[in-house]
């Protein structure tokens, strides 16, 4: 696979993310308006949210790429997975919304009811943006999903702004009212721009057992995977308070630049990865997960080594004393970070059908993470805290090279030949091809 012939594919890919690296500033304009501790309630509502949201896209909505190859099968295999989909993600939030009194007392917490119950609504919202998401990555249309992603942040960019300007961001609720509303225009420039894709039929011959035990082994796997990047802000809140959940997410939300650079190349691996795979076309998928890998890296260390030397210094002083230990937190998270680049071999691993396998990494990974955890909460160190998702990034990692190693599909050679081809590739004349091909058409 020639990266000259995949520059528009991964431009648009680049610029969906950078939208989200872009928000990151909009996000630190909220998090200096917010006290801590409305800052912490804020961030336990995006929080489960996301983790509902990526427990059942990273399952449920699976099927519509994993069965999707087969034309024939694309309605039933849409609907099936748009159901599971939607029981999975509104059972999961209502859950949360009966169990508000206990969690509510656990949290020490009392507004932590008002969280469960506007979780319910904000997860409702985000159902049609998620499906149609995954519509637009099988046939990999970046460029309407980078539109829809534009329209639910822009929203909640136009709206911080007028807030702030109006003096009306200044509590939990103003929040979570942005945040409603970028996530339903989200969703109707979702299915707008998916609307020709949006098949639906339970005709056919797939079978609906299929479907649930190809999706439900991967919900507990991402259950588990995304408790340590998505519910350790619920840890942090048992251990210490509502502000240091606030001052840990503030720090987090810089480790979440990494995170997205990750998730970006699991995006585009998993459905390639599937096709190539599918055309016994396996010399093509080490050269590609080879190169991937060698580029993640570099970027990865790059980005370390700025926010290292100033960058969170200077993140803490525009936010303000409030969230002085954010430094510290971080500089701790970096370790992870460097380890990131790699869990994009889950996307092998998930193509290849090694469900059971993944579950086993991952538990090994959260096994490690909880004790990072448990030891910076028990020496009531919060600059600590970080260590859970170093532990997890770096244990995971490891094993996923192993894993795919395993398979053939990575070796030391091919990470070199990577390493060649890339820098006779990468020459002064690509970023004029970028540009080029973004604005052809």
């Amino acid at each position: 696979m020639q990266l000259r012939k995949h520059l528009r594919l991964l431009s648009w890919t680049a610029a969906d993310k950078l939208l989200f690296v872009g928000y990151g500033g909009v996000t630190w304009l909220q998090i200096r308006a917010l006290a801590p501790e409305e800052y912490g309630l804020a961030a336990q509502l995006l929080t489960l949210q996301a983790w509902i949201a990526i427990v059942a896209e990273g399952s449920a909505l699976q099927g519509i790429i994993q069965y999707g190859q087969d034309r024939r099968e694309r309605g039933r295999a849409n609907a099936l997975a748009l159901m599971l989909h939607t029981v999975m993600t509104l059972g999961i939030a209502a859950a949360i919304a009966l169990a508000r009194e206990p969690l509510s007392n656990a949290f020490n917490e009392p507004r932590f009811r008002s969280v469960a119950v506007l979780l319910v609504l904000y997860c409702a919202l985000g159902i049609p943006r998620s499906f149609a998401l995954k519509l637009l990555q099988r046939d990999l249309r970046v460029r309407d999903v980078f539109v829809t992603n534009a329209a639910w942040l822009g929203t909640c960019t136009v709206l911080t702004g007028i807030f702030l300007l109006r003096g009306w961001l200044a509590t939990f609720e103003d929040f979570a009212l942005i945040a409603c509303s970028g996530m339903a225009v989200g969703s109707l420039v979702g299915i707008v721009l998916g609307r020709d894709l949006l098949e639906l039929s339970l005709g056919g011959k797939l079978p609906a057992r299929s479907v649930v035990g190809f999706s439900l082994p991967q919900a507990f796997m991402m259950a588990m995977a995304t408790s340590i990047r998505q519910l350790d802000i619920f840890l942090v809140q048992l251990f210490f308070s509502t502000r240091a959940a606030g001052v840990y997410n503030a720090a987090k939300m810089l480790y979440r630049v990494f995170e997205t650079g990750a998730d970006a190349a699991m995006w585009l691996l998993y459905p390639t990865a599937v096709q190539l795979l599918h055309q016994e076309r396996r010399e093509t998928l080490r050269a590609l997960v080879a190169k991937a890998l060698v580029l993640q890296c570099m970027i990865a260390l790059g980005a370390v080594a700025l926010a290292e030397f100033g960058g969170t210094a200077l993140l803490v002083r525009f936010l303000g004393l409030r969230y002085q230990e954010t430094a510290a937190i971080f500089n701790v998270m970096a370790l992870g970070a460097l380890a990131l680049p790699f869990l994009m071999l889950q996307s092998v691993q998930l193509a290849l059908h090694r469900v059971e396998q993944l579950l086993r990494i991952t538990t090994i990974g959260v096994a490690a993470a909880l004790t990072g955890y448990l030891l910076a909460g028990m020496t009531s160190a919060l600059w600590l805290v970080g260590s859970g998702v170093v532990a997890y990034a770096v244990v995971v990692a490891l094993l996923l090279v192993l894993a795919v190693r395993k398979e053939g599909l990575i070796a030391g050679s091919d990470i070199q030949q990577a390493i060649v081809s890339l820098r006779s590739t990468v020459t002064p004349n690509t970023l004029q091809r970028i540009l080029s091909a973004n604005t052809e058409k």
